[in-house]
């Protein structure tokens, strides 16, 4: 599902220098949070007692961020990403408010593909731990693999 503001800036991310490009545009994320997580299934079912499982899943990420590009863009702003192909999805949210802030997101080539698939990229989104209530520590709170990816700067509605 898109948003109703008009995107005012797309990124297509299916390498690594691509994913390099739109990750300096958007500042890692640093400082943004998750507004939506969304998990999208391309089951179906056939009739009433049979559904086909495909394996195939896309994830949907809405940030909302404002911690990034020359001057300064409105404190609502909305960073629509998507991702195909979704495999190896790992979450780690604590629900602490302290955890919820992102420390960074990167994006590299997947160290060790299937090899009959084509090169994977893996996504790792950084948020900070109070550990003992007296220091911090980074841990990845997400972390997945995927196909290709796109990222859509949005104007809140």
């Amino acid at each position: 599902t898109r948003l109703r503001g008009a995107p005012t800036i797309h990124y297509i991310v299916a390498s690594a220098e691509q994913a390099v490009v739109a990750l300096e545009y958007f500042n890692g994320f640093h400082d943004g949070f998750i507004r939506r997580f969304s998990l999208i299934s391309h089951d179906t079912f056939e009739d009433r007692h049979t559904h086909v499982t495909t394996g195939l899943l896309d994830l949907e990420i809405l940030f909302a961020h404002s911690n990034y590009r020359t001057g300064r863009p409105p404190f609502d702003q909305l960073v629509e990403a998507r991702f195909s192909q979704v495999r190896g999805l790992y979450t780690n949210f604590t629900g602490q408010p302290t955890d919820w802030p992102i420390i960074n997101v990167n994006i590299e080539i997947e160290a060790l593909p299937k090899s009959t698939d084509p090169p994977r990229l893996r996504a790792r989104l950084i948020q900070p731990r109070l550990v003992d209530n007296s220091r911090w520590e980074h841990v990845e709170a997400l972390t997945f693999s995927f196909q290709s990816g796109e990222f859509y700067e949005v104007t809140a509605a």
